[in-house]
């Protein structure tokens, strides 16, 4: 048994041969859209409603989108027969970002357009991670020792130093500092994202032991 299945214009033939007798078979597909939007990741499947087609049952419709409500996208054109539900599948949004979205019908007689929608794609995960010479610590060094400090984030817009040290830095980098204080240290990062609305924080700990005394026996003078 062979299938063959061509799709023209919403309708399925399909021809199966059985027995060496022909079956052609004809089927009106119909597409399945969901009841809402529905919106993953950074793709939404954006849904609309003809509920008068004005007499005319013969549409073009489509969605508006952007980043405001002056819109400036527009998903695929489509066909449709009159009322009901219609949908479209829009890639490749931008994380962490608010959308606006309307749905377009259009007939012989004029070019209708649905309310202001809006959703907000899903944001990245922010992290961060600090150590001080490549371990997560905590770590012991010795009085007047160097220490460097490596940190790395990922989607974050800006970080801050707080802590032991302090300043604006990089989303990633190092930096080595003199420990010139016997006492525990705690290196603190925080980073955001660029929204500025999310945050991750994460420290390293830093010991510093003194080192033992230094002492020398002075000369003698002879003074006879």
């Amino acid at each position: 048994m062979s299938t063959k299945k061509i799709t023209l214009k919403n309708i399925l033939l399909l021809t199966i041969f059985l027995g060496g007798s022909l079956i052609l078979a004809s089927f009106t597909l119909a597409v399945t859209c969901p009841s809402n939007t529905i919106v993953g990741g950074t793709q939404a499947n954006l849904v609309g409603e003809v509920i008068n087609d004005g007499g005319d049952p013969n549409l073009e419709v489509w969605f508006n989108y952007g980043k405001t409500i002056s819109y400036g996208l527009e998903s695929s054109h489509a066909s449709k027969y009159g009322i009901g539900s219609f949908c479209s599948v829009v890639y490749d949004l931008e994380p962490c970002t608010t959308y606006h979205y309307r749905a377009v019908a259009k007939n012989s007689a004029d070019t209708s357009y649905g309310e202001d929608k809006s959703f907000t794609t899903q944001c990245l995960p922010l992290t961060i991670d600090i150590k001080a010479n490549g371990s997560n610590g905590p770590i012991t060094v010795s009085y007047k020792n160097n220490v460097t400090l490596s940190w790395s984030s990922e989607n974050s817009a800006s970080c801050q130093a707080s802590g032991d040290w302090s300043g604006t830095k990089a989303v990633s980098g190092s930096q080595v500092i003199q420990m010139n204080e016997v006492k525990t240290n705690t290196f603190t990062i925080t980073c955001q994202d660029s929204t500025g609305t999310k945050t991750e924080t994460d420290s390293v700990i830093v010991v510093v032991t003194p080192n033992p005394p230094v002492v020398i026996t002075k000369p003698a003078i002879v003074t006879y």
